[in-house]
């Protein structure tokens, strides 16, 4: 099942009940899906413990701001005591997928908190020949193959990342 799709007419990202993304069609909706399914996963690390946000310890709400095509995701998650106020839209004229998070720690100390994004793209519904590169001038990172390019960033800038293999003599990934 899918909930809470945004898109443009020519890019859709849809997720599932646990708020991965799932799906993301370009630049037909309905035909090249670039995930062919697989799951976008989003974590957290919280002083040396890391979650997941579709793990069983999240609760998750997921809907619309009122009268728009803009997700309003409340997650909270009582072990870590930490909440995540996720807003995800697509851009009506541009191909852009634009995610804002908010993070709440709700315990009374002074925590480290990390934000982990997974992405495992099939480009053009194959998950053979694609690739991806940190480009330093745009501090981002590039998954492409032929003519299909997705550039993954973040406000304020990441300062970890890792590309590597994925499904390759039974591991998971990089």
């Amino acid at each position: 099942m899918r909930d809470v799709p945004v898109g443009n007419g020519s890019l859709l990202v849809t997720f599932d009940e646990k708020y991965r993304i799932r799906d993301i069609y370009y630049p037909y909706v309905g035909q090249e899906n670039h995930t062919e399914g697989f799951a976008f996963r989003f974590g957290v690390w919280v002083d040396g413990t890391f979650s997941w946000i579709s793990d069983d310890g999240w609760q998750r709400t997921l809907k619309y701001l009122p009268e728009t095509l803009v997700t309003d995701v409340h997650l909270i998650n009582e072990e870590l005591e930490l909440e995540i106020i996720s807003q995800d839209t697509v851009a009506n004229h541009d191909n852009l997928f634009l995610r804002y998070l908010a993070v709440s720690n709700l315990s009374d100390s002074e925590r480290d908190v990390r934000l982990f994004f997974h992405q495992d793209f099939r480009i053009y519904e194959h998950e053979v020949g694609d690739t991806a590169f940190f480009d330093p001038e745009t501090h981002s990172i590039v998954h492409y193959k032929k003519d299909r390019y997705f550039l993954m960033n973040t406000e304020p800038l990441f300062d970890h990342f890792a590309t590597g293999r994925k499904d390759f003599q039974d591991k998971e990934g990089t």
